[in-house]
């Protein structure tokens, strides 16, 4: 109950902040602050500070009792991309148009901003964030909650019953879905010090995607396997050969392959000739079990992850994405098979998991052995659990490049163990330096 009610307060004062951010100008936030110094430091004996804090106050309230006077009317019709990365700024084209009789000048434009919210369960696990952040920190042992943001745009002078069009930069800093729930359209006093609001309402929904690192040229370990099926097997449920050519008919050859297009105009029998297919295929395992206290490092696993599923596609070979959230997941593209952007999509929504569930993630990467050329691990850890986890992938002979995320500045204490624990590639990257340490995979791993 307490957590909740926690919750709650948080919840209610972020959005207060939002709202005097809003509200007030630049100038307007000086005028405050100037405003809370005057009180506080005034002498009454002294008549200078009484006579600023006078002054001031004298434009503060002019510029409150200014905004009941801004009564426009407004709709407006938006823009904005389907998908857009987190951190990278992006642009919403907004069509403003004026329902009112008179013309409207002076105008600003906001964009009303929705994150994924912080549900109480995540809330939770940040107040017990778990052994590592049990000493006393100042300023607290998790990173703020960095939200989206977006700044005023000037308005044209927009006619009676006319309409404009402008642009607006977004910045989205944290992945999942960003609902544009609608438009503020503003209006200084004329002192610059305050803001009169009309909401417009205009739901939109933009998906962020995870920020990706620029992985440098390498050659993935693994050889080309056999694929029961060939890529068809991949595509979807069914046996299916590969397609390679026609010729002409031989004793013990099924009536099934015959190709009666050609049969008939060659006036023998041709039939279809068909070879299983070898192909490379990689399985991008993604360890999401950690503590609240590594949410930022998680947040670097996924990008280090979305950054291999945009990459490894693209060397003719097959990607499958394998981790355990709620439930077992598995996504696979490459080689015409599914797609880049739905792999991402996937990354999008993916959380940590607070129970560990290493087990499940193992007998699903097992299911998947015979079919595999090699593994790419993204690990959250380097303890006994995920060290048994590259010992069982080693008995398979199967090859192993193990990328171990760490906490900014723990990259000097990292006991890789003996060499007996270790992949064929054992790589620590480290938050905050994460893609230059993904430089070092330059070459083959």
């Amino acid at each position: 109950m307490l957590i909740r009610w926690l919750h709650r307060l948080s919840t209610g004062g972020r959005r207060f902040a939002a709202s005097i951010r809003r509200r007030f100008t630049p100038a307007g936030g000086f005028v405050l602050v100037g405003l809370a110094l005057t009180v506080s430091s005034a002498d009454p004996e002294q008549t200078v500070g009484i006579q600023v804090f006078l002054v001031l106050l004298a434009f503060f309230a002019l510029a409150l009792l200014s905004a009941p006077f801004f009564r426009g009317n407004f709709a407006l019709e938006r823009q904005a991309p389907r998908f857009v990365t987190a951190g990278d700024p992006f642009t919403v084209r907004v069509q403003i148009r004026n329902l009112s009789a008179r013309t409207e000048t002076g105008l600003e434009y906001l964009e009303d901003l929705q994150d994924p919210p912080v549900t109480v369960a995540e809330f939770a696990a940040r107040l017990r964030p778990g052994r590592e952040n049990r000493s006393f920190r100042l300023g607290g042992p998790l990173p703020p909650i960095r939200r989206a943001r977006t700044r005023p745009a000037p308005v044209p002078p927009l006619p009676a019953r006319g309409q404009v069009e402008i642009e607006t930069a977004v910045v989205a800093y944290r992945r999942g879905p960003l609902v544009l729930a609608g438009g503020w359209v503003a209006r200084p006093d004329p002192f610059g010090l305050f803001r009169a609001f009309r909401r417009v309402p205009s739901p939109h929904t933009v998906l962020v995607l995870p920020r990706r690192y620029l992985l440098p040229p390498l050659a993935l370990p693994g050889s080309a396997q056999y694929q029961r099926g060939g890529v068809a097997l991949a595509a979807g449920v069914g046996e299916s050969e590969e397609f390679v050519a026609l010729r002409e008919y031989r004793r013990g050859d099924s009536l099934r392959r015959v190709h009666w297009r050609s049969s008939a105009r060659l006036g023998q029998p041709i039939v279809k000739e068909y070879q299983d297919e070898y192909f490379t295929r990689h399985a991008l395992v993604l360890d999401t079990h950690c503590e609240a206290a590594r949410d930022a490092v998680f947040e670097e696993a996924v990008a280090v992850a979305a950054s291999f599923a945009c990459t490894v596609p693209d060397q003719e070979s097959l990607l499958d994405l394998l981790f355990v959230g709620p439930q077992t997941v598995c996504v696979t593209s490459g080689r015409g098979v599914g797609h880049t952007q739905q792999m991402l999509e996937v990354l999008a929504a993916v959380k940590p998991c607070r129970e560990p569930r290493l087990s499940e993630l193992e007998a699903l990467v097992w299911q998947h052995r015979g079919s595999l050329s090699g593994c790419l691990l993204v690990l959250m850890d380097w303890d006994e659990p995920r060290r048994a986890l590259v010992r069982r992938l080693k008995t398979l002979r199967l090859p192993t490049l193990a990328m171990v995320l760490v906490p900014h500045g723990q990259a000097g204490h990292f006991e890789p163990g003996p060499p007996a624990d270790q992949p064929d590639r054992l790589l620590v990257l480290e938050a905050g330096r994460v893609g230059q340490d993904l430089q070092r995979l330059e070459g083959r791993p």
